[in-house]
């Protein structure tokens, strides 16, 4: 009899083998050995696809439909670990991230795991660790902000996902959602460690453009399925988008007034 898996992990990917198989091999690197590996392939050219059928020990998925949040639900529903790993195609773990990670989850007992992570590449920056600020829950905190990052740094319990129905495949960058959704019913925790590199590169960087669309998108969602007792956190929601939304045009009137705007917010209005 075949033993399953402990970790499922699962790679979304599309027309970069070449990354791809740097991700791939970060995963064989890893000290933990009980887990497999899925590739979810969508769009892909036939010559990528006949590289990616040359890589040994992975389940690869091929699907014409297109979208990073359907991959991540195919990855899900054919996983057969208990617990879920996401890792992008162009990211890399460090060798001991499952290991650490699986050690977290049993002593807080907890259902979705975060890490820290590091970025690398032409023109990479630093990025501070996520955490909850103290004067909120992890369940009010994640309406206001995504703490727990991208889907590389995150593990979770496959039971979990299916209770909150995985990724909504409507999001172009559909992670935030997910562990919102996951905050309201399931305990999280995080591991104080850099396990993952994020590479930073022109591909990841144009999407950046839509942000202010999606994201305004995905609180939109969160202010109408909230649970009742979180709908204290409305005005709190509503106060920082407005803040996020303003902030670029106050930067450019301000460049454009050589400081005045500073001075009259500082001096006029007292604002600190």
């Amino acid at each position: 009899m075949t033993k399953l898996p402990l970790v499922s992990v699962v790679i979304p990917t599309h027309n970069r083998p070449d990354m791809l198989r740097e991700a791939i091999a970060s995963v064989r690197a890893q000290t933990f050995s009980g887990y497999e590996i899925i590739v979810v392939c969508n769009g892909a050219n036939s010559e990528d696809l006949a590289r990616y059928a040359a890589i040994p020990a992975i389940d690869l998925i091929v699907t014409n439909r297109k979208g990073i949040g359907l991959a991540l639900n195919i990855g899900i529903e054919a996983a057969r670990g208990k617990w879920i790993a996401f890792l992008d195609d162009d990211d890399l773990w460090e060798p001991n991230k499952l290991e650490m990670q699986l050690q977290v989850a049993n002593s807080a007992n907890a259902d979705v795991i975060f890490c820290d992570t590091i970025n690398f590449g032409t023109g990479h920056k630093t990025i501070a660790p996520l955490r909850p600020p103290p004067s909120l829950s992890t369940r009010e905190a994640f309406l206001l902000a995504n703490y727990g990052g991208g889907c590389s740094a995150t593990m979770v319990r496959r039971s979990a996902l299916l209770t909150v129905g995985g990724f909504d495949e409507g999001h172009i960058s559909p992670d935030w959602d997910l562990w919102m959704r996951l905050s309201w019913h399931f305990k999280m925790a995080w591991t104080d460690a850099f396990l993952v590199r994020y590479r930073y590169h022109e591909g990841n960087t144009s999407k950046r453009l839509w942000a202010a669309k999606w994201r305004m998108k995905i609180v939109m969602k969160a202010l109408m399925t909230a649970p009742d007792d979180l709908h204290h956190m409305r005005l709190a929601i509503l106060t920082r988008e407005i803040k996020i939304l303003f902030t670029p045009i106050y930067v450019v009137a301000n460049a454009l007034s050589f400081g005045w705007l500073s001075y009259f917010k500082r001096e006029m209005l007292k604002w600190r």
